[in-house]
């Protein structure tokens, strides 16, 4: 089952097996499919309603079945728990099952406990939260979704279905929830590529255990502890004193961030590895937040959208405050580069902070907690840091007059970027830039919806984007 987000949220099953998400366990080869089987998986992602930014949406997939036959796709695997916002631009995927071949006619999903944080832009209070506050709630609604259709499944295929849900027809006005309106999901099947991939699952993190033989296993907050395999053409960035950049520079408690890619056989290849600490510093609590305030010097706040491995007393979707380490060293700010070429001047300038002034509402951060009080929410929760790390923020916008080079102007940007004066962002380019739906950055024009993904600065005379992927709408 794979989770993918962008304007709409992708749930993907292939026919093949299944990988359990959000703290399941995955077993790398689903049993061979007999002679009357195949394998099937699944994917998600969104766009939230007008006069709401979305910060944090998170939702447990408690069911996905075929019929006839009632074939369960998550094959006992469920309740997992998703964060869709996070996948805007990418896919995530989430279990395997081998089912009979047949023409099914429906599959029916269920969802619980949705849980959904916002900024509240829309000029009024709504459904409790202030105008212009960020607030967390537990929105309740209709929670199953069925699609007709017919869905191939053929003996011994590897293949899938990608399911579409739009947080534009889920989350209403009221910001309810509706699973069953129209418009608000749709599936579309899809088969392997022609080297045997199903899906790619790009940015996934966590940490390495037992590396071996080219194997090695993946402890992730997001799909549980999958088998991940390495071959010749996988990449291996920023591991500094190893010099040899393959197989040989993984251990045991690194935490690492991979681009994946899902294979018709139901196991994994790594195409990228990047490691972002070492054992040592792997073993610090971190969490990844959008910011949405900075309060002074030496504060901020964010929503928690990430863990590397679970924090007590936090959740996905919690708000928390940030307050820089002042005494032993002070706090250090990096730039999680990603395998981009970052300009310069902009990566000097936030690597060279010593406080806020290079934060703003909008950007992705990863913070060390070094201490820590209050929680579980609704209590306050703050944490002490000693370093911040810029991490890759995702959003939707529009593109605003031509292309220059490889640059271009978005707007229409959410509400949390607009509400801090930020009408106009510079999206910049590069050879290592992945378009999807669009060649090239060429192929876009004034009035074209697009999803990024990429380190978002300050810049005069507006912020840029340094953009590792545009998704055309």
């Amino acid at each position: 089952m794979i989770l993918d987000k962008t304007s709409a949220a992708q749930l993907a099953v292939m026919a093949a097996g299944f990988l359990a998400g959000c703290g399941g366990s995955y077993n790398a080869m689903a049993p061979p499919p007999g002679a009357q089987a195949a394998q099937v998986s699944l994917a998600v992602t969104d766009a939230p309603p007008a006069g709401v930014t979305v910060i944090s949406f998170e939702v447990s997939v408690t069911g996905a079945t075929l019929s006839p036959g009632n074939v369960d796709l998550l094959g006992g695997k469920g309740p997992v728990r998703i964060e869709v916002k996070k996948l805007e631009t990418e896919s995530a995927f989430l279990s395997t099952a081998t089912v009979a071949a047949a023409n099914y006619t429906s599959l029916s999903l269920t969802f619980a406990n949705p849980e959904l944080t916002f900024q509240n832009n829309s000029g009024t209070a709504l459904a409790g939260c202030a105008n212009g506050a960020v607030c967390q709630i537990k929105p309740t609604g209709t929670l199953t979704s069925m699609l007709n259709g017919t869905f191939y499944v053929t003996s011994a295929s590897q293949n899938g279905f990608l399911v579409d849900l739009n947080l534009a027809s889920i989350i209403s006005s009221s910001l309810a929830v509706d699973f069953s309106t129209a418009n608000a999901v749709s599936a579309t099947q899809k088969t392997t590529t022609g080297g045997g991939e199903l899906q790619e699952v790009e940015d996934a993190d966590g940490i390495v255990m037992s590396p071996a033989n080219n194997q090695f296993t993946l402890q992730t907050a997001d799909f549980g502890a999958i088998s991940v395999a390495t071959d010749g053409n996988t990449e291996f960035e920023d591991f500094g004193v190893c010099a040899a950049a393959n197989f040989t520079c993984l251990a045991d408690g690194q935490s690492i961030e991979a681009d994946l890619e899902l294979m018709g056989s139901g196991g994994f290849l790594a195409k990228k590895i990047e490691l972002r600490d070492n054992a040592a510093e792997a073993a610090d609590d971190e969490l990844d937040g959008m910011v949405f305030k900075v309060d002074s010097a030496t504060q901020f706040e964010i929503v928690v959208i990430d863990e590397l491995r679970a924090v007590t007393n936090v959740s996905l979707g919690d708000p928390v405050v940030v307050m820089l380490q002042t005494a032993g060293g002070g706090t250090s700010f990096r730039v999680d580069a990603n395998g981009l070429s970052v300009p310069s001047s902009l990566q000097q300038a936030f690597e060279g902070a010593s406080d806020t002034s290079q934060l703003m509402p909008g950007q992705t951060v990863q913070v060390r907690k070094r201490s820590m009080t209050g929680g579980p929410a609704p209590a306050a929760i703050a944490v002490t840091t000693d370093r911040v790390r810029l991490r890759d923020t995702r959003f939707t916008a529009t593109v605003s007059g031509a292309v220059n080079g490889n640059n271009f102007n978005i707007v229409g940007l959410p509400g949390l970027l607009t509400g801090a004066g930020i009408n106009t962002i510079q999206a910049q380019t590069s050879s290592e830039t992945n378009f999807e739906n669009a060649s090239a950055i060429s192929a876009l024009v004034e009035g074209n919806t697009v999803s990024l993904r990429g380190l978002l600065f300050m810049s005069a005379p507006n912020p840029v984007l340094v953009s590792d992927k545009v998704r055309k709408r």
